[in-house]
């Protein structure tokens, strides 16, 4: 009797496990049907849709982080720089419909600027691991504002990006540095993106710095006229030799003369880019070209260092901590190497640069970049120095003024404002 007592006993003991399971199951559920989905939107220029293999990816890794925190993730990629755009759309819907905003979202470098984070999103101290905070080195100012006499995080920085010079090796080996009178003496034609429709060049800005000009300061930037008239002396010794076509500046980016850069055959040719541009040349086979710094007066390599970061936009306490929760989990290191690398950029985390570059690349000249960067110019900021530098600029492209005449232009109309 007693034995066959056995088996019924634990057919029940099965029977009450099994439905204390389902049980939590369901509670599990229903708090997570409780819970609405994370919004997080994605800028277009980094995926373009949702059959991309860089969006897949990220969607197995945050199915990870669903299953494991019951919070599900409604993903919407989003133009960027126009109308409809992710930080059109914020200040568009701040007041009147907050509740079509997103809870995070990535957006450029150059749209995070000290009025904008302050007003548009939110604060991020204390967010974080201390952990993740350490992780991230020297690249934590990437997100950092001037805030009422302080240093304040608004922005998680999360993939970087650089500007260098890339050349046919048809050319003498510059190595990582790159002075005017190489580039001159080389006889290469080059190429950068000139245009900037509120403000500077940021090419130019950085040959301008490296020349002895100050930075914009306080959202002021000041003109030193000899630093002015070194780099401007180098574009007219250019133009007239042939080496560089007004039309750059017509070219807001790299992507209007990428093309014709990599179909010229053996041409000398030397050209500003992004890196993510030359990553993605070398992913696609294109190993004829080498990359050195951007040319400056005194060859000392250096850079913008410009990309992407995530910043919170909802003002509610418990979605700014799932989105804080999210983020932590997007940072797992080996998950952000291969993520940045499927997307041609850099990781902002140090511990994982070199795992996100292909060996082709030389990861210490990439770091070395990197320690001497400096902050792009964001658009429109800086007074009116930038913009008379601008025109300047296009003036000796065109031939219609000598270096030292723009540059004493520039100091008059700036001493007029």
């Amino acid at each position: 009797m007693a034995a066959m007592r056995r088996p019924l006993t634990i057919m029940l003991v099965f029977f009450f496990t099994a439905l204390s399971l389902t049980a939590q199951e369901d509670a599990s559920a229903a708090v997570a049907a409780d819970i609405p989905a994370l919004r997080v939107w994605l800028p277009a220029p980094l995926i373009s849709d949702e059959s991309a293999a860089a969006f897949q990816f990220l969607s197995e890794h945050t199915a990870n982080f669903s299953q494991d925190n019951g919070i599900a993730v409604d993903y919407r990629i989003k133009d960027i720089g126009a109308p409809g755009g992710i930080i059109a759309t914020i200040r568009a819907g701040k007041d009147v419909a907050p509740g079509a905003l997103p809870d995070v979202t990535l957006i450029r470098r150059r749209d995070f600027t000290q009025t904008q984070s302050s007003r548009y999103f939110q604060s991020l101290e204390t967010l974080f691991s201390s952990s993740l905070i350490n992780d991230l080195g020297d690249g934590l100012e990437f997100g950092q504002i001037p805030l009422e006499g302080d240093i304040a995080l608004y922005g998680l920085p999360y993939f970087f990006d650089l500007l260098l010079t890339v050349y046919s090796r048809a050319l003498a080996d510059f190595g990582a540095h790159l002075r005017f009178e190489d580039l001159l003496a080389s006889g290469a034609d080059f190429s950068f993106p000139a245009a900037r429709a509120n403000g500077l060049s940021q090419t130019f800005y950085l040959q301008y710095l490296s020349a002895g000009g100050l930075a914009d300061s306080g959202g002021v930037m000041t003109v030193n006229v000899d630093a002015l008239q070194t780099v401007l002396q180098f574009y007219q010794d250019l133009a007239q030799a042939g080496l560089v076509s007004p039309d750059v500046i017509t070219f807001q980016t790299p992507d209007a003369y990428v093309d014709e850069f990599i179909n010229r055959g053996e041409a000398p040719r030397a050209a500003v880019f992004a890196l993510s541009n030359y990553l993605a040349l070398l992913n696609e086979g294109n190993g004829d070209f080498q990359a050195a710094g951007v040319p400056t007066a005194s060859g000392v390599s250096s850079t913008i260092r410009d990309g992407w970061l995530w910043v919170i936009v909802t003002p509610d306490s418990s979605r700014k901590a799932l989105a804080a929760r999210f983020l932590e989990w997007m940072m797992e290191p080996a998950f952000h190497a291969e993520f940045a690398a499927s997307l041609f950029h850099l990781p902002s985390q140090p511990a994982v640069l070199e795992a996100s570059l292909p060996a082709a690349v030389d990861s210490q000249f990439i770091r070395d970049l990197l320690a001497k960067a400096t902050r792009p110019l964001p658009e429109g900021e800086g007074g009116t120095a930038p913009r008379l530098m601008q025109e300047a600029l296009a003036d000796v492209l065109h031939g219609d003024s000598s270096a030292a005449d723009a540059a004493k232009r520039v100091v008059s109309q700036y001493a007029e404002r």
